[in-house]
């Protein structure tokens, strides 16, 4: 189990109510992805948490898979979907490198709040076009920490980098522009549907990209 993995787990059961702070922007990005998606359509839903925002799309797909490093966080979505008795969602522990997954088996490819977290994010972005069908679409957020910040989450932002130099915040931070992004996803054969920034005192790349 690496660090991000043992970080994540730690984090699982308190993750909800500290994300509570950022619902007006789940709000706002779950509304424009079900804009692109259909009731036909197979999503992987990359990165997916708690499951909260994967049960939130359910409906507006044929199925929906949510998949994640972290067991716990498995373990708290699992638990959700059985509460809640969605039965076209399902929750697995792993990574988007799954050997079980085929080539070109996802009409949708979700990642919400991934990419800037990711160690090697070109690797990642050839992964999810190799698992899109052609034409599919790959639909992300991404916290762009160069762009436009509100001064209280500027100062939150200084504290991670402060405890990263620590030794003590495991996870990696990719220093993003929303044209970073937009070139990042461009170089690895997507053409971009859609590319617009939301701010809720940082600056979020929202982008739906089509598989070429």
């Amino acid at each position: 189990m690496n660090k991000s993995q043992i970080f994540w787990d730690k984090q699982a059961k308190r993750y909800d109510y500290s994300e509570r702070q950022f619902e007006p922007v789940f709000n706002e990005v779950i509304a424009k992805t079900k804009e692109y998606l259909n009731a036909n359509d197979n999503v992987l839903d990359f990165g997916c948490a708690t499951g909260t925002k994967t049960l939130e799309l359910a409906g507006a797909t044929n199925q929906i898979l949510g998949i994640d490093i972290s067991d716990e966080m498995i373990k708290e979505a699992t638990k959700k979907k059985k509460e809640l008795k969605i039965m076209n969602a399902s929750f697995i522990q792993g990574t988007i490198f799954k050997n079980d997954f085929e080539k070109s088996s996802f009409d949708r490819i979700i990642s919400y709040g991934v990419i800037h977290l990711l160690d090697d994010s070109e690797k990642e972005i050839k992964r999810i076009h190799e698992l899109l069908k052609p034409g599919g679409l790959f639909i992300s957020t991404t916290a762009c920490l160069k762009d436009k910040m509100a001064l209280k989450n500027r100062l939150e932002f200084s504290t991670y980098f402060l405890i990263k130099k620590l030794g003590i915040f495991p996870l990696h931070l990719n220093m993003f522009r929303t044209s970073d992004v937009e070139k990042l996803i461009i170089s690895q054969d997507f053409n971009l549907v859609k590319s617009e920034k939301i701010f809720h005192g940082i600056t979020i790349s929202f982008i739906v990209a089509r598989k070429q």
